[in-house]
């Protein structure tokens, strides 16, 4: 086993200057992208996987479910540890138990209906997922797999605490680019393999990519400072109770990723039984391709961040991107889907893309949300995230199961519009939950720092809180009622 000891030239130094850098964010994508696609390369397969273990679609249809799930229960009680643990060893660690994970179930030589484990280090978590013949002991392997994918989750604080605040916006989405990147690509990755060799090579590809994020992790990461000293486990689950109930705009962000990734789960999912299914017709191959046409989204939402998201009020960007982009995909996705391949590659392209902005717009506006406390935030967020997604995802498919691609469709377009309805109940500079006090003005005119004006002194988490990142995108008129951060940058 490596050992987690820090590099000489990673040690934290406080008197240096600490900006995450392009480098830096690229990796951390790449960290995303690889990690994250340990969840979804079961999408595209299903039907074959049905196939194989001989259960239905339906039941199929639990992997991505379960393996959310999992992700969902990392989320609530792995990534709390982030705030009170120095983050570099616990993401390390996280990406090397993930990928040497032992006691993968096999069958007993003599007995072919009793299980049996071994700990060996040549053994391996995906090992288990490519060696089992049990659907049921596949879907708890996939649980485990779920829960330990936390690590693009802890990318996100990291982004938003060290990121200069010019670029902040633009690095966000850089991370949130990665993980849709990673995503698509292991549709695609895990069609293509299936499609010529076998569905269970697709673990092993994992396991590879495991190893090379371990690798430059090692080799590119300093290792941060604790964002919260001394603080214990309980507190910090306490914390995760106590901040939906205290900041609005976190309820209100949560509750609009809930809608948005609901959505885009639901679509994801039930579009391989669409596309392989009697009116279309198509090879698992084909079906896999499809991730081509969100891959786009990921290269434009960057560019989208730049231009849009860090020059207006974070509502702006989404009411942009519900307007434009989220609601006519699923519209035109749903009722042209069940007779023309038009309908699923326009919800394929213009969902994704609404959904990276939306995401990122949400990002940006609970970027000041108790600055020490930035994972148990990320927590509360992720988890209501995740839960909309298996929402999407188990519903999906059932009404999929029932009524077809337009019942499946018809709760899109009512999560999507639910999403609108609770962007607008909250105006961009009201303090309380419901009304639009202080204007309607969409505008940032919060003007950014100067270059060079940041010191490593003001990055939050350690002894002084930020207050820059308030005050890039929170308008004057709310910053003192609604960051909890008073005119000296310290925590109130």
């Amino acid at each position: 086993m490596c050992s987690l000891a820090t590099p000489p030239w990673l040690r934290w130094d406080p008197q240096a200057n600490h900006d995450l850098t392009w480098s830096q964010n690229i990796i951390y994508a790449c960290v995303a992208a690889f990690s994250v696609g340990n969840i979804y390369y079961s999408h595209p397969i299903l039907d074959v996987l049905a196939d194989d273990f001989d259960v239905s679609d339906e039941r199929a249809s639990l992997v991505p479910t379960i393996m959310q799930a999992g992700y969902a229960g990392g989320l609530l009680f792995i990534i709390p540890f982030g705030d009170i643990i120095h983050r570099r060893p616990m993401i390390l660690a996280l990406v090397l138990v993930t990928a040497l994970f032992v006691s993968p179930p096999h069958r007993h030589p003599h007995n072919p209906f009793r299980l049996y484990h071994t700990i060996d280090t040549d053994y391996t978590q995906w090992l288990g997922l490519t060696l089992t013949k049990s659907f049921s002991v596949f879907l708890g392997l996939s649980f485990v797999v779920g829960m330990l994918t936390v690590t693009p989750q802890l990318m996100f604080p990291i982004a938003v605490q060290y990121a200069p605040s010019r670029h902040r916006a633009t690095m966000i989405s850089i991370v949130m680019s990665g993980i849709i990147f990673g995503i698509l690509v292991a549709r695609l990755l895990s069609g293509v393999i299936t499609q010529y060799s076998s569905w269970r090579n697709v673990y092993w590809l994992s396991l590879g990519l495991q190893a090379l994020i371990f690798t430059m992790l090692f080799v590119m990461m300093p290792d941060y400072p604790v964002l919260r000293p001394g603080g214990s486990y309980a507190r910090a689950l306490l914390t995760i109770l106590k901040l939906p109930l205290r900041h609005p705009v976190l309820m209100q962000s949560g509750l609009i990723a809930f809608m948005t990734m609901g959505m885009f789960t639901s679509f994801w999912t039930t579009l391989t039984f669409q596309l392989v299914g009697p009116t279309f017709r198509l090879s698992t191959l084909t079906v896999a391709l499809f991730a081509l046409i969100g891959i786009a989204p990921v290269f434009l939402s960057p560019l989208v961040s730049r231009y849009v998201t860090s020059r207006i009020h974070p509502m702006g960007t989404l009411l942009l991107a519900h307007v434009v982009a989220t609601i006519p995909a699923v519209a035109v996705g749903t009722f042209v889907g069940t007779y023309s391949l038009a309908g699923p590659v326009i919800w394929a392209f213009l969902g994704d893309l609404g959904m990276t902005v939306v995401v990122v717009a949400n990002r940006m506006a609970i970027a000041s949300v108790d600055p020490k406390a930035q994972n148990a935030v990320n927590s509360v967020y992720m988890v209501i995230t995740f839960c909309g997604q298996l929402f999407g995802t188990a519903m999906g498919n059932r009404l999929y199961a029932e009524g077809g691609w337009i019942h499946s469709g018809a709760l899109s377009i009512g999560m999507v519009g639910l999403s609108l309805v609770i962007t607008l109940v909250r105006g961009p500079h009201e303090k309380g939950w419901v009304g639009w006090r202080g204007g309607w003005d969409l505008s940032n005119k919060t003007k950014v720092r100067q270059e060079g004006l940041e010191t490593p002194q003001e990055r939050p988490g350690q002894d002084d809180v930020a207050g820059g990142i308030a005050e890039q995108q929170i308008h004057p008129s709310e910053k003192q009622h609604s960051t909890g951060i008073n005119e000296n940058g310290r925590s109130q």
